[in-house]
């Protein structure tokens, strides 16, 4: 068994360095980065040191505007911010869908990682997926790192996750 890529970045990590860390994920499959800003008060809660933020893909299939995406991902920060002026994050900038897709928005996911990139500050780092895919798209077939042949990474494809995201984290 392998676990989504959040985990499997967390348990290398406590592996990696000898120390507990306790992943929590509150995400729910399907919603966009609107549902995360309204649905962030479970991670505020927990008062955070480290925040990973995964989204794009839904809102990319639900056209969500570039403004509106970067308006939700930044008030998911500060409301962690709002508890916890240290904490940090990862803002992840999604995999690509399946060109073939009725709902895949090819015009959104370079956009939608060019606004993370200009969230980034000295707590808040780009864990740029989006290329990384796009390159390895030149060597394999989509199906090669899908689950579900549409817009689901498989276990290679959360491996790519989760290595992209650990690159940020170890030398």
């Amino acid at each position: 068994f392998q676990p989504f890529f959040g985990q499997m970045a967390a348990d290398i990590l406590a592996q990696k360095y000898g120390a507990e860390i306790y992943f929590k994920n509150f995400s729910k499959s399907g919603m966009t980065s609107g549902w995360g800003k309204e649905n962030i008060q479970p991670v505020v809660d927990q008062k955070p040191d480290l925040v990973i933020l995964a989204w794009g893909m839904n809102d990319a299939s639900g056209r969500v505007s570039p403004q509106d995406y970067k308006a939700n991902i930044l008030a998911q920060i500060e409301a962690v911010r709002a508890v916890n002026p240290q904490a940090e994050f990862i803002l992840v900038a999604t995999m690509t869908a399946n060109p073939e897709w009725t709902a895949s928005a090819p015009e959104f996911y370079d956009q939608y990682r060019d606004i993370l990139s200009q969230l980034c500050d000295s707590s808040v780092v780009l864990a740029d997926v989006t290329s990384v895919w796009e390159y390895v798209l030149q060597h394999k077939k989509f199906a090669d790192l899908t689950g579900n042949g549409v817009n689901h990474p498989n276990d290679f494809g959360h491996r790519i996750y989760a290595e992209v995201i650990l690159s940020l984290l170890i030398e």
